[in-house]
């Protein structure tokens, strides 16, 4: 402007042509973002890969060394078609700006208690609990993809929310809990256990005071408590795994199991396959004693290794993102992996009783695996643009 002034132009003219000479503004932000060029987080996405393979492995295992048995024919075709779908699925959300999902939380969320209504409807009871839900020839888990579904749309919800206003307060415990009265309807206890560690986790970070939160818990747990030792059959079901001798044809049966196949694994495995006479979803809950008996201690450690840094790295994201909507769903869904790695660790490990919680990645199931996927890329997303604070601009 001021090379233009010197030769004499006005202020005006001098500024709309240096405008022209700095260039069009599409063109340089193209340029701009080929040499500022986000990544992915390649360790998250490696660690990811890692699980996967693993729980591939341990299902073409038990295919192959139970070929005889219904129960285990097609799986891994059905895994291949599950992992096809998520890989396409996974690359395209890649390619978008997780900030515009913002303004869909309130219609996922409405997806979301749609689904579990039509669950509750429509679905069987399967030995008390409705998980399926099956439209024609589509089968959907929905007790599998929900929880995030709904972790995804509460976190844009939450996100900015004011928690001091009391008419707001109230809405907001109304969308936390109407997910909470709808697994309780189907009858999973362990849903609703995840699904409120995380959400209770978006709540926190978004300023929902920590003091209400453990009052609020204290009253569920009390409440849990009561439904548990309201019947004596139940406190013995429960506390079982701490001594399953006491019923070793009945509720300790699978705790005994579940012991003499670990203490019978050595370094590098047992010596026999394991069939679903021996160990029921040896695929699915019961996976990781699956692969310490079948492949030994040091792959069974090395699982457990990956699992850790799988929740360390997704928490490490979550601290260095700036954007406050990208914090609260890494967050909640860090709490959502985490809640069901532990829980599944637990328990394959009798210190914990059975919740019918199956491991992320490792564990078999075809809409879980998907919509996993699907959570690695949205939390991958939020990694390519963690240092960008402001909300997106038109």
């Amino acid at each position: 402007i001021e090379d233009y002034l010197e030769i004499g132009m006005s202020l005006d003219v001098a500024t709309d042509k240096a405008l022209i000479q700095i260039g069009d503004a599409k063109v340089i932000g193209h340029d701009l973002n080929k040499a500022h060029k986000s990544n992915s987080d390649w360790l998250l996405l490696i660690i990811t890969t890692c699980l996967i393979s693993l729980g591939f492995l341990t299902t073409a295992f038990l295919q192959l060394n139970n070929f005889n048995d219904s129960y285990y024919i097609n799986y891994i075709s059905k895994i291949l078609v599950a992992l096809g779908i998520s890989i396409i699925l996974s690359l395209f959300i890649l390619k978008l700006d997780y900030r515009n999902f913002k303004k869909y939380s309130l219609t996922l969320y409405i997806i979301s208690i749609s689904l579990i209504l039509l669950t509750l409807i429509f679905s069987p009871s399967v030995n008390g609990a409705r998980n399926w839900l099956i439209l024609g020839g589509l089968s959907i888990n929905t007790l599998a993809i929900t929880p995030i579904l709904l972790i995804i749309s509460i976190a844009g919800i939450f996100d900015n929310y004011n928690w001091t206003n009391k008419i707001s307060l109230f809405k907001g415990l109304i969308f936390v809990f109407i997910p909470v009265i709808l697994f309780m309807s189907i009858s999973s206890l362990s849903t609703v256990l995840i699904y409120l560690i995380a959400t209770f986790t978006i709540m926190h970070i978004s300023g929902f005071k920590l003091k209400y939160l453990i009052s609020i818990s204290g009253v569920l747990i009390s409440l849990l408590l009561f439904i548990i030792f309201n019947v004596s059959y139940r406190i013995e079901r429960f506390f079982i795994f701490l001594n399953p001798s006491k019923d070793i044809a009945g509720a300790g049966w699978i705790y005994n199991q579940l012991n003499t196949l670990r203490n019978s694994a050595g370094l590098l495995g047992a010596d026999s396959p394991i069939n679903s006479s021996v160990l029921p979803d040896a695929n699915k809950e019961f996976a990781l004693t699956s692969i310490i008996y079948s492949f030994g201690w040091i792959v069974g450690i090395i699982v457990i290794a990956l699992v850790l840094s799988f929740i360390v790295r997704i928490a490490f994201i979550s601290m260095n993102t700036k954007n406050t909507y990208g914090k609260l769903l890494v967050s909640g869904l860090c709490s959502l992996f985490a809640i069901q790695f532990i829980l599944n660790i637990l328990f394959n490990f009798s210190l914990f009783p059975i919740l019918g919680i199956n491991m992320p990645f490792i564990s078999y199931g075809g809409s879980q695996l998907v919509i996993n996927m699907l959570s690695i890329s949205i939390i991958n997303n939020v990694y390519k643009f963690r240092n960008i604070s402001s909300t997106l601009s038109n």
